[in-house]
């Protein structure tokens, strides 16, 4: 039997655990050696876009095939983690949704970015994140014209502070719908999605990682689909557990993968395990110019909803 096998009959296999359990595993959680020795790290290479062309780098696709289901490099406190905000995930109620009507999430983000010099003998510089408040309506068949309304929530300089105000979104191309109801419900056929369509600049496990908070940012995934995203997370190798992870002055704790310099955490509520957002930390000089121990860009997911129209808040 296959480690997805497994995974899939997580929760099918075993009734939810109840809170002694629960409190148990947040306890071994928090323990700094995780309860052994720390794993050790694989090492991953591949080259760091510029964090402003991030989101714009999914676009540039190929198709990828899976890793082999068994992987020593998937750390049991990681996976378990996963597993835990799987069940989490899987208890969360469904919300039900018209093809007229629009996914409403509501966030925090902060992306640096790097100045690229005229002179190119001169080395780039350091963009340090700015706060925003981002609010985003997206028409649940995509085939309506969404809103964002965007502004900065802490500036260090006030004469350059970032207001935006209602800036449409038109549909473009082939309607892309912000109701995501048609993704695998079972681990296998979700970790099939996530290593589909993988940026050739990165291997095929970051990529499938890098997937699974760009599926989760800005559209709504039904209960059973973030469960089995979870659960097809829990098998991609090189992940390892960050114990104390706060995001939007929420304690959390994170899973995360390192490549090239850079460490991506998915991170989790401490407490319930219910999906908070992400963060990239430079762990290493191989980012610069992004300096080493730097925060270089978080998500923060406050509220998703389904409203009535564009500009409307839940």
């Amino acid at each position: 039997m296959t480690d997805l096998d497994l995974v899939e009959q997580f929760r099918a296999d075993m009734p939810p655990a109840d809170p002694a359990t629960l409190a148990r595993a947040r306890n071994r959680m928090f323990r700094e050696d995780g309860g052994r020795a720390p794993a050790r790290r694989s090492r991953w290479v591949w080259r760091l876009a510029p964090a402003a062309a991030l989101a714009a780098a999914v676009a540039a696709t190929v198709v990828v095939a899976a890793r082999p289901h068994h992987d020593p490099a998937v750390t049991s406190d990681a996976a378990q983690v996963l597993r835990l905000a799987a069940a989490e995930a899987g208890r969360e109620p469904v919300l039900t949704a018209r093809p007229d009507q629009f996914v409403y999430v509501d966030s925090l983000v902060a992306w640096a970015g790097a100045s690229m010099p005229a002179n190119t003998a001169d080395k780039a510089t350091y963009q340090p994140p700015v706060e925003k408040d981002r609010r985003i309506w997206l028409s649940v068949d995509g085939t309506r014209d969404g809103l964002l309304r965007e502004k900065a929530v802490h500036q260090a300089d006030a004469g350059n502070k970032l207001v935006l105000d209602d800036v449409p979104l038109p549909v473009q191309g082939n309607p892309i719908p912000a109701y995501a109801g048609n993704l695998p419900t079972d681990a296998k056929g979700m970790r099939d999605f996530l290593y589909t369509g993988g940026n050739s600049k990165h291997s095929a496990d970051s990529s499938a990682w890098t997937k699974i908070g760009d599926t989760l940012r800005e559209q709504y995934v039904p209960p059973a689909s973030v469960a089995a995203m979870f659960e097809a997370a829990a098998t991609i190798p090189g992940t390892s557990v960050v114990h104390q992870a706060d995001l939007a002055g929420r304690k959390g704790i994170a899973v995360s993968r390192v490549e090239a310099g850079t460490r991506h955490d998915l991170i989790f509520d401490a407490t319930t395990y219910h999906f908070l957002g992400e963060r990239d930390v430079v762990v290493s000089d191989e980012a610069a110019p992004f300096p080493k121990n730097a925060v270089i860009g978080w998500t923060a997911q406050l509220k998703i909803a389904i409203v009535d129209r564009a500009g409307q808040l839940p």
